[in-house]
């Protein structure tokens, strides 16, 4: 082998690799990592678009019912073991189908888009707002009393009827009706969401009693 001024040492007759080959193999390897750390970065990046898409509702900018489910039943538990108290609201659009059935069914997306950004621009950071179904929308108020989520609810009610939404033209009216349901021990997420429905529809059928118009 030849190793005058730094010459590589060539294969023998033994078969050994020469220090050439093995350096070439790697840089082949670092190359191969490198873009297994790219490929790794970019499928981190997907899944993380995934999980976001997969907690967010198709019209609006908020959560979804599955996200919104999730939440209740982690606020559940730190309700067993800290004793956080959180209300949760339910809340139902008022005459959607009478939108939709008068100025279409893009109106009726409008409008509900309108409600889910007054609801959002309306609560704290720490608390969650999600559509949880096609005329229904839900909040967590973290760290609330009932009555303190009540004082919210009439705040948020007026938010979405002092101004109407005007599509194409068309002066829109928003409305809501709301149910609130604290936080109970032994409780389920869901259990929690049925108690919420049940004091909304308590509170619609007192407001249906008081006006000729019929919501839905």
């Amino acid at each position: 082998m030849d190793i005058a001024g730094g010459a590589r040492i060539a294969v023998d007759r033994t078969g050994f690799a020469s220090v050439d080959s093995i350096e070439d193999q790697l840089r082949e390897l670092r190359r191969e990592r490198d873009a297994l750390r790219r490929e790794n970065r970019i499928l981190k990046i997907a899944v993380a678009e995934l999980e976001r898409v997969s907690e967010r509702d198709t019209l609006t900018p908020l959560f979804n019912r599955r996200y919104f489910l999730t939440a209740i039943h982690q606020r559940l538990a730190r309700f067993e073991r800290h004793a956080e108290s959180a209300a949760v609201v339910f809340i139902d659009v008022n005459q959607l189908k009478y939108i939709n059935d008068s100025f279409g069914h893009a109106a009726g997306d409008f409008a509900l888009l309108q409600i889910a950004t007054r609801l959002d621009e309306s609560i704290r950071a720490t608390d969650v707002a999600a559509r949880i179904g096609g005329d229904e929308f839900g909040l967590i108020l973290d760290q609330s009393t009932e009555e303190g989520a009540r004082v919210q609810v009439n705040r948020l009610r007026h938010v979405l009827s002092a101004e109407p939404a005007i599509y194409d033209g068309h002066v829109i009216q928003l409305s809501a009706c709301f149910g609130v349901a604290m936080l109970e021990a032994g409780a389920t997420e869901s259990e929690i969401l049925a108690a919420a429905d049940r004091d909304m529809y308590r509170s619609k059928q007192s407001q249906d009693a008081d006006s000729p118009v019929r919501h839905r």
